[in-house]
Formats: C-alpha cells, structure tokens, sequence
C-alpha cells in the first residue's frame, strides 16, 4: 500500500513500488522535525534515490516566460527539496516512514546518492533542464518520461545502472540535443546498445549527440525489444519469492533458527533485491527447474548471481528444519570457497513441492565473507571431506 498524499505523490511512489518492491520504497518520509523530507526514498543495500515530485500547469505566454516560471516552480523547486533531503540525511542514521516503522540507513561512507526529479505539468511543451545544477547530477522526468524510464528499468540495480551511465556519458562532454523527444529516446538508445552509451565502438570520441523524437517510440514497438521481455518474463518470480519473504519479515514472520527471536535483518533479501532484471530470469529459471524437477538426483543447486554473489538452492525436510538450516549454511560456506570472486552467498532451502507431511516452510541464509583464509579453506575442506554428500550439487 502507497502513503503518497497527493494523487501524483501516489502513482510516483506505486511506480517505485513496482521496480524497487515494497521494503525498500519509503512514501513521504519524515525529516527535521517531522516535516516531509521528500516525496519517495528507496533505500537499498548503498543506494540512497531521493525523489522529489512537482506539478505544476505550464502556461503559455508567447515568449519564454511561461516556461521559465514553469521551470522554477516544477524543476528549481524540486532539485531544491532534493538538496536538503540529502544534507539532513547525512547527518542521521536512520528515518521515519510516513506509517512511523523506522529505517536503517546504510553507513555513511557506503552510501550512494541518486537524485531524480519528476516534474509534471509542462506536457511535452517545455524543454526540461537536467544536470549537475550546482550540487550533484539531478535526473529529471516528466509526466511521460517518469513511466518509461521506471517501467523498462525495474530493478535497483538496472535503474541506478542507467543513472550512472547518463552522468557518465554528459560529464565526458557530450552535447545532448533532443530532436522534440526527451529522456524515453535517450533509454531506447541506451537498451538498444544492450545497456549503453557506446554509440560507435569503433570510434568512441564524438561529442554531440542527437536524438530523434520518434527512438523510444519504434524500440519499443519492435522485435527486438518484445523478444527482450519475452527473455526476461520468468525474472518476476523472483520478485515474488523476494516479496514472500518481505512479507514474512514486515509482519514478524521471519526468526532467527538459533536465537528462536524475530530477526530485522535483511541482508539476505538485499542481496536478492540487487539482481538485475537478466540475472533474476536466469535466478528463477533455475530455482523452478531445480523445485520442480523431480528426476534432478541433487540436493542442491548454486547459481552464480549478479557481481560478487553466488546463491545455493537445497531441499531439506520441514520436519527438521534445524537439521536443513545448518546443512544449508555449510553448503553456503563451501560456494563462498568454490567459486572465484564470490564474496556474498544467499542460501534458500525448501521441501520438494508435494513431498512434506507436516506442511511446508522455507529457510533464508546470508554469508558475507569479503577476506577468505587459509582456515577458511582448511574448513571447507574438511566439510567436504567429512560430509561427502556436497558432490551432490548441481552447478549453473
């Protein structure tokens, strides 16, 4: 459910909703002294968007005085909140939702700000201004623009990935010019390039760049991008299976299998949480496969994921859940060990669909180990060595 107070605050803060899924998207915060601190929050694992929403009804005025007064009152306005929603959250640790549940920030020196205007009202009749404005790049949309751009990039991950390519490519020096479109024709260009800027491998160094009104328009309508979301159709059980377990840590669901007390940690579904829409197709694909097919002779199956994480899937009895809740945190510590560059390992035990008598349950395991050691190795080794059943896993 939305907290937004506006009608505008409300569908901004579905669509963040939608992408960025319900733990991490914060309505109407509170900020110094209770008051509003901005109009949407997404924090997740270092990522901090800070996104403000103006509206206001461009009037034309023959000359460019309608836009200007436009421009102060939607965007100026906007980046303005913007501004002091970050400078009061550098100096706390936490905030407070709209519903009064607190957040936890990330830590100070981890913490990544993005900044995102949403200006509405000008209908595609005012030039939008977007940029460094003096503090930082603030990414601005309109009320066409703002559903493109969160709907065809609907993971954190992908999201602040575009944010940063765009800074990127305007703070190389390259003049953008808009051929009467706006930012949905800088993504299409963006998702046509297979998620970048590199317009011309071959020759890289150009420094203007035109946009034709018409890009998003015809990407979007083509085979090329319908085979694209075909591809990526499976990726949104993973967003279900994330929201299962939300559901479970936001109504005290979730415990910790060794304190028997209800845990707020959510490390693990941060983890899940940061898997880019391609990596979560492949995720889902393989979870399903390894549940549902019965012939699969394998206890377990471990997915590379997104950058430096892994993720184990095991099947284990209800029945005995303590017994599967260590068995699936060994098998995590022998992927952190076993596959190079891997850091962060999620481990996600179930019963086989039609197996259990008791009922069915799941279990979640988070593993962060950024340093391994001669101990570490040692200890996995003896793992295996004594527990010979960890051959029995299926590698994608």
């Amino acid at each position: 459910m939305t907290h937004g107070l506006t009608l505008s605050e409300k569908f901004i803060a579905s669509l963040c909703q939608r992408a960025f899924l319900k733990l991490w998207t914060h309505p109407n915060p509170k900020g110094k002294k209770d008051k509003e601190l901005c109009d949407c929050l997404v924090v997740c694992g270092p990522h901090i968007v800070i996104i403000s929403v103006k509206e206001n009804e461009y009037k034309d005025t023959g000359d460019k005085t309608g836009w200007e007064r436009w421009q102060k009152a939607a965007i100026e306005k906007s980046v303005s909140q913007i501004w002091g929603a970050e400078r009061w959250l550098e100096t706390v640790n936490e905030i407070v939702r709209h519903d009064g549940r607190k957040v936890t920030l990330p830590n100070r020196d981890e913490r990544q700000y993005h900044r995102v205007s949403v200006s509405l009202g000008g209908k595609g009749h005012v030039p939008l201004k977007w940029g460094d404005f003096g503090n930082g790049f603030v990414h601005v949309c309109d009320e066409y623009s703002v559903g493109v751009v969160f709907g065809a990039l609907d993971t954190i991950t992908d999201f602040i990935e575009y944010l940063t390519a765009t800074e990127s490519l305007i703070k190389s020096g390259v003049q953008l010019s808009f051929a009467g479109g706006g930012i949905e024709d800088l993504l299409a260009l963006y998702l046509s390039r297979g998620h970048s800027f590199d317009i011309r491998p071959d020759s890289p160094h150009f420094d203007r760049l035109i946009l034709l009104d018409d890009m998003w328009k015809g990407f979007s309508e083509s085979e090329e991008y319908a085979a694209i979301k075909k591809d990526l159709d499976n990726s949104y059980i993973w967003d279900r299976l994330i929201e299962f377990y939300v559901t479970d840590l936001l109504t005290d669901g979730m415990f910790d299998m060794h304190s028997k007390e209800v845990t707020k940690n959510e490390l693990a579904l941060v983890t899940m949480a940061l898997q880019p829409r391609s990596a979560r197709a492949v995720l889902a694909e393989s979870f399903i496969e390894f549940l549902g097919n019965p012939e699969l002779k394998v206890a377990s199956r471990a997915v590379k994921g997104y950058a430096d994480t892994a993720f184990v899937f095991f099947i284990g009895k209800s029945s005995d859940r303590e017994y599967r809740m260590k068995e699936l945190s060994l098998r995590c510590l022998v992927i952190r060990g076993r596959i190079p560059g891997v850091i962060t390992v999620v481990g996600i035990a179930t019963d086989r669909p039609g197996t259990s008598e008791i009922g069915y349950s799941s279990d979640i395991v988070y593993l962060h180990l950024p340093d391994w050691t001669t101990e570490d190795e040692d200890r996995v080794i003896g793992i295996q060595s004594d527990l010979g059943y960890f051959k029995n896993v299926q590698w994608t």
